[in-house]
């Protein structure tokens, strides 16, 4: 069975587990069956949802995740995780091309170096 998991930003803190609709905002809440789950107000505009794959490490490979691909050159920019609502699928963005994430790149020929917002500095253009 997939995991539907999501990961937010609360304060300078990554949280991670399901996402929920509040009427104060987005929330995050633990994965965990009890009634005493943690919840966080996280900020919306960092939300990322897991793609289901890890990278080669084994980490998890959520959207906005920056990537470096088995067949990047020295000259190309590092790849953006972003989902495809059009194809709906989950794929990388780099130099303005973008690729399927498992049907082009599988997730043993990529790593993760950072995300979009802790590391903007990694990547080309506007994210």
């Amino acid at each position: 069975m997939r995991e539907y998991l999501f990961r937010g930003k609360f304060g300078n803190e990554w949280k991670y587990g399901f996402l929920s609709i509040e009427p104060k905002g987005l929330v995050i809440k633990e994965p965990y069956k009890n009634e005493s789950s943690n919840v966080w107000h996280i900020d919306a505009d960092t939300v990322g949802q897991y793609t289901g794959m890890k990278d080669k490490n084994g980490k998890r490979i959520f959207e906005g995740d920056i990537i470096d691909f088995s067949d990047r050159s020295d000259s190309d920019g590092y790849g953006v995780v972003k989902y495809d609502a059009n194809e709906t699928e989950f794929g990388i963005e780099y130099d303005n091309i973008y690729e399927s994430l498992g049907k082009h790149y599988y997730p043993e020929d990529i790593e993760i170096v950072g995300n979009i917002y802790d590391n903007p500095n990694l990547v080309r253009g506007d994210y």
